[in-house]
């Protein structure tokens, strides 16, 4: 039965290989070469990544209010930046954004991310943007799968 086993495992669809992740400094959100980019600059402080997002009016969907998805893109960025600077190789899997008010052109976004969770493969975070005067604007959750070499997705 053994052998029998082994060649079932053999015959099976293999399923991708995700290589190491790596930077070339042209990512959208964070990437100093990317010319169409939002050059966020990202720090740690008290196990936590933080930015400040200010919306220029080509991030606006509707006059004067940012594009719902763009905020999403900076939520996730940011845990996403969380785990790089811990030297972590993952990939967001899943997430959900929950948009709390508008965001408004030239509005500064104050953006953090925590790790809540550390599974063996998977990792639980989320991230925060919240007004000038600390009034929440966004959240998001997500989970993100460790990947490099030999991990399967």
């Amino acid at each position: 039965m053994a052998g029998r086993t082994a060649q079932l495992a053999a015959e099976a669809p293999s399923r991708p290989r995700f290589p190491r992740v790596r930077e070339d400094d042209r990512c959208f959100v964070c990437g100093p070469a990317n010319p169409i980019g939002l050059r966020l600059e990202f720090c740690e402080r008290e196990g936590k990544v933080e930015t400040t997002f200010v919306p220029a009016p080509e991030h606006q969907g509707f006059v004067g209010i940012v594009h719902g998805g763009l905020v999403g893109l900076v939520l996730d960025e940011a845990m996403a930046k969380l785990l790089c600077f811990r030297g972590i190789e993952a990939l967001t899997c899943e997430i959900t954004v929950r948009l709390r008010r508008i965001a408004r052109v030239g509005e500064p976004l104050k953006v953090r991310a925590t790790l809540l969770r550390a599974r063996r493969r998977v990792l639980e975070l989320e991230a925060l943007a919240t007004s000038p005067t600390g009034e929440l604007v966004a959240t998001a959750s997500a989970k993100f799968l460790r990947v490099g070499e030999g991990e399967r997705w």
